[in-house]
């Protein structure tokens, strides 16, 4: 009887494992058979999956916008604005949800050095900026359902912004306790003033 494979869980392994790689060596200096040791693969057969290095990259791009754009959708769809005190409150849980990584496994933890690479390769530049478009109409649709139409693209994408730097901050291991035990209160003063 044939071996049965799952290729999609194969290759969320082999994203999974060029984010591991990461976390040790620069991406730049991340080699194919690093990625696949890390997988615990061969060379070979990491290429029948992904045909190179770009390849790679542009999956986990596209990794990454999957999944923060599930995330948030998940989130929002399970959580009611009726169960908490304020609109300002109902925020505050959402991004401490995102701040503490609540998340589960196979979060992206390498968005920092992806976005580096936008200012040398024009794919993955044009990759992320489809990303954030299509995190801002998901955080647009989500607002909008929740508050009404007087939210709109400014709102979705302020949100966008604070998410995704949260992450980048997780990643670096650079957030105190004061701002994600209230991340949106924080900009109160700024509002008040």
């Amino acid at each position: 009887m044939p071996l049965i494979v799952d290729k999609d869980k194969v290759r969320l392994d082999i994203l999974m494992a060029f984010e591991r790689c990461m976390k040790e060596t620069p991406m730049m200096n991340v080699s194919l058979r690093d990625i696949a040791k890390e997988a615990g693969m061969s060379h070979a057969n990491l290429l029948n999956y992904f045909s190179n290095k770009d390849d790679l990259v542009v999956s986990y791009v596209r990794y990454v916008r999957d999944f923060v754009s599930q995330i948030c959708i998940d989130w929002f769809a399970t959580h009611s604005r009726r169960r908490y005190k304020s609109n300002i409150n109902y925020l505050n849980a959402f991004m401490s949800y995102v701040s503490e990584n609540s998340f589960g496994e196979n979060r992206p933890e390498a968005l920092a050095q992806i976005y580096v690479l936008t200012h040398y390769n024009k794919e993955i530049a044009d990759l992320v900026r489809k990303e954030f478009q299509q995190w801002r109409s998901v955080m647009e649709t989500v607002l909008v359902g929740i508050y009404g139409e007087e939210v709109g693209k400014k709102e979705a994408e302020a949100m966008v912004i604070l998410i995704v730097g949260t992450l980048i901050c997780n990643y670096c291991d650079v957030h105190t306790g004061r701002i994600q035990d209230s991340m949106v209160s924080q900009f109160g003063p700024l509002i008040d003033s």
